[in-house]
Parts: C-alpha cells; sequence; structure tokens
C-alpha cells in the first residue's frame, strides 16, 4: 500500500494511520483524540486545519510543523468512517 502524510490526503480519500512521528506530547494528544496508529480516517476537507471522519465522528486537526502524520492510503469514495 501507499503510505503518504496526512496532508496528501485529497476530498474523500481514505486510509489507515500508519504512524505518528514527532514530539511525545503531541502524538499523545492525538491518540486522545482517536489518531492513532491502525485508526481508518477519510479526509472531508483538506488544509490546515483539516477535517476528518474517524470512529463515527468528525474532528478538525491542525497538526503542528513538527510533527507529520503518515496514513496509508486505502480507497476512495463516499464511505461513511
Amino acid at each position: 500500500m501507499d503510505t503518504i502524510p496526512l496532508d496528501c490526503l485529497q476530498a474523500g480519500e481514505m486510509g489507515q494511520i500508519a504512524w505518528i512521528d514527532g514530539r511525545a506530547d503531541f502524538v499523545t494528544r492525538l491518540a486522545e483524540m482517536g489518531l492513532r496508529q491502525g485508526t481508518t480516517i477519510r479526509m472531508i476537507q483538506p488544509g490546515s486545519p483539516c477535517i476528518l471522519a474517524l470512529n463515527g465522528h468528525r474532528m478538525s486537526v491542525r497538526v503542528d510543523s513538527e510533527t507529520q502524520v503518515f496514513v496509508e492510503l486505502t480507497k476512495t469514495g463516499a464511505v461513511t468512517v
């Protein structure tokens, strides 16, 4: 599978979080919000902040310049996550 940075996902694209690289406190905070390895996400609106769908919810995420979220691209389309 292709692994790309989260900010490269286009609207409607889906993927699974492969890993998160960055400051431990920020990575922990993202995990508390549900963004952790293995979580399936769908990009609703790219940008900064971006809007993601995960676990039946939508959330707005602004990743700082020292943190990178990598996603294994799975599919596109209007699938609800």
